[in-house]
């Protein structure tokens, strides 16, 4: 395993430390798993974006139609 040093705000390295003991974990566990799952968000973002452009690039687009049927769905689902 390879070491990282990093040079935190107080408060956020005290929100770590408080977090860590919450969950009866290391400070250094923690902080793995925070790492891991936010490069795997990137990861996957990333990857949806450059689908997208690829896409874009063969001009395949939404419809309006379909823009509106996705925008009435998240409305439907957001007024509640």
């Amino acid at each position: 395993m390879t070491g990282i040093s990093l040079n935190l705000p107080e408060d956020l390295s005290n929100s770590l430390s408080d977090l860590a003991k919450t969950n009866g974990q290391t400070v250094s566990y923690l902080a793995m798993d925070i790492l891991r799952d936010y490069i795997e968000h990137e990861r996957a973002l990333t990857a949806q974006i450059e689908l997208a452009v690829e896409e874009a690039d063969q001009g395949k687009f939404a419809s309006d139609d379909q823009v509106a049927a996705m925008r009435a769905r998240r409305w439907s689902r957001n007024a509640g």
